[in-house]
């Protein structure tokens, strides 16, 4: 009997010894809280609650995506302005300002005084080339001291407009830019012959007529005005009456002018004056010009006008003026 008693205390001994060694055990290491049992030594624990000392929640919940994008990607190259429109040049247009020495002296162009202009040398004609045509090589300096030579620059009514003379062999080339004494220019769609008389020391005059120079388009600086003058014929019919732009002549030429505009002279004022045989025909002719003009520089109203004027066939025309000065 005594056996069996000491065997039943050690039992009941040997429950709370194992709780405070489980309790000592775990404690330090993962900082766990065992709550109180309220049971006997005899019984189990109802319920052991493990509590976290974290305060980190998990989310499951994923953040937006954010991707920057450019809604007007797909048509941002199109919406650039074409700079090449702003650096053309047409063949058919004539500048006095425009310096292009390598057409000029260019052997390949037949004539490259049509080509363009220079700055300096505008319009080139070759007085001493045209002395050999006649009398060949048999005149040196000392033999030619006693001719004379005239160079006459005659409009389509015989006037001279402009003259050089001089004495002994005439000069290789001679340089003109397009305005006389008067300070008048050469007008487009008009023709212009130059007449070379050369004396000889008996008194023999020897007459040969040159190419006939003629310009559809020139411009010039007169004053605080860059005018750009244009050949009415080729713009409207040979009659210069239609009411229309020539589809083949007309437009090429206005395109070559507002080409040039955009280049140098974008968004200046200008003005349209046309020159018809009638107020009532001049005035729709300036503004089909100045509409075309408007459309192919995408100005606004207020720096494009025009004016209709009447006046002779030969003084018609169409000059359209900037104020670039």
């Amino acid at each position: 009997m005594k056996t069996n008693t000491y065997r039943t205390f050690f039992k009941l001994a040997a429950v709370p010894l194992l709780a405070q060694f489980i309790s000592c055990a775990l404690w330090p290491a993962a900082s766990f809280a065992l709550a109180a049992s309220t049971a006997t030594y005899t019984e189990a624990p109802e319920e052991v609650v493990i509590k976290s000392e974290s305060s980190e929640d998990l989310r499951t919940k994923k953040p937006p995506l954010k991707v920057k994008a450019d809604k007007f990607e797909s048509i941002a190259q199109s919406l650039e302005a074409d700079k090449r429109l702003f650096l053309f040049e047409s063949a058919d247009f004539v500048s006095f300002s425009r310096n292009h020495p390598e057409k000029l002296q260019s052997a390949r162009v037949i004539k490259p005084w049509s080509a363009s202009f220079s700055e300096h040398a505008v319009i080139t004609f070759y007085p001493l080339r045209k002395f050999d045509e006649v009398f060949g090589n048999s005149y040196d300096d000392k033999k030619a001291k006693d001719l004379t030579w005239t160079l006459s620059i005659t409009d389509e009514e015989g006037k001279i407009f402009q003259k050089y003379s001089g004495s002994g062999l005439p000069p290789e080339t001679i340089s003109w830019e397009g305005e006389n004494p008067q300070h008048e220019w050469v007008r487009a769609g008009h023709s212009y012959a130059p007449i070379y008389v050369f004396i000889t020391e008996d008194g023999t005059p020897k007459t040969i007529i040159g190419e006939l120079v003629k310009f559809t388009a020139i411009v010039y600086q007169k004053g605080g005005n860059l005018t750009i003058s244009l050949d009415s014929s080729s713009l409207f019919g040979p009659n210069k009456s239609a009411r229309v732009l020539d589809k083949q002549k007309g437009e090429p030429l206005l395109v070559a002018a507002a080409d040039l505009i955009k280049r140098r002279y974008y968004n200046t004022p200008l003005r349209v004056k046309v020159f018809a045989q009638a107020k009532d025909l001049a005035g729709p002719q300036a503004e089909l010009v100045r509409n075309f003009l408007k459309t192919s520089l995408m100005s606004s109203e207020n720096l494009l006008t025009f004016e209709g004027l009447e006046d002779t066939y030969s003084q018609q025309r169409t000059d359209i003026i900037l104020l670039n000065k």
